[in-house]
């Protein structure tokens, strides 16, 4: 059986972390600005939930994965 390094699981699981929050904030910015279009088209329900599950999705992509996850995951590498 081939032993994988640590420092190379580690680089994986920090580009993988890395992705997601990218992909969660990106999807967060897409329903802020669906939510905007909504209100301002007269959609209020709609653009409510979007600007709400937006406000979600950008917390948890900036700070929950992002500060919280790869930032401290980052730092412990360089050092």
């Amino acid at each position: 059986m081939v032993r994988i390094p640590a420092t190379v699981v580690e680089l994986f699981e920090l580009l993988a972390l890395l992705i997601g929050s990218v992909a969660v904030s990106g999807i967060g910015v897409a329903l802020e600005l669906t939510g905007i279009e909504a209100v301002s088209g007269g959609e209020l329900a709609v653009g409510a939930w979007a600007l709400v599950m937006g406000t979600v999705a950008l917390y948890a992509g900036v700070v929950a994965l992002g500060y919280e996850q790869v930032l401290p995951r980052a730092r412990a590498l360089v050092t």
